[in-house]
């Protein structure tokens, strides 16, 4: 029987990737508003001390929104563009959200959205193939068991905003993948408070 064990620890304290970003109206009405976003994100962070990406990127997005009532359905498309290094390969991906925000009671919203990101081309990641061993007998192991398929990412994003006295907000979330594309958790929860002043 064979058996190994590896222990490490360690720690990085420094400035991660700077990002920039902007956004301009295009129209805006009492029912309906049409926007552009654009971001950079450079590279300023050590990507080996986990600190940075390690290669510039940016995104711009189309962003619509409405208003109908209490209900106010929104949605972006948008481009996703990762700049390659020669040991970082990231695809792009062409963005595509669309959801709503719900008063379903006073002081209490619904949020529900899809987010998704399709991958542009074929994928950059290269996976080992199969690796064989003569000694003590012949055999051949499979590496990885990470599937051969695109990295489409589909999730549904649930949630509810609650206001609370005082000018504070209560957000909880739930982020769910919706497709079997990329390594993703099964579910991300998130909550926070806000304060509006």
């Amino acid at each position: 029987m064979l058996s190994a064990g590896r222990d490490v620890e360690g720690s990085s304290f420094g400035v991660g990737d700077v990002a920039m970003r902007t956004k301009f109206k295009i129209h805006e009405s009492d029912k309906s508003r049409v926007a552009l976003v654009g971001e950079a994100r450079f590279a300023t962070g050590n990507a080996d001390d986990l600190l940075g990406a390690g290669a510039f990127s940016a995104r711009g997005l189309a962003v619509l929104s409405g208003v109908i009532g209490n209900f106010s359905p929104h949605g972006n498309v948008g481009y996703a563009y990762h700049a390659g290094t020669s040991t970082l390969q990231w695809n792009d991906a062409v963005l595509a959200t669309a959801g709503f925000d719900d008063l379903i009671a006073p002081g209490v919203t619904l949020a529900a959205d899809v987010v998704s990101e399709l991958q542009v081309g074929r994928s950059n990641l290269r996976l080992p193939g199969p690796v064989t061993y003569d000694a003590p007998f012949h055999r051949v192991i499979q590496p990885t068991t990470i599937p051969e398929q695109r990295d489409d990412l589909v999730n549904g994003s649930f949630g509810f905003r609650f206001l609370v006295p005082h000018g504070f907000t209560v957000v909880a979330n739930a982020l769910v993948p919706l497709n079997r594309g990329g390594m993703r958790p099964n579910v991300i929860y998130t909550t926070a408070l806000e304060l509006n002043f």
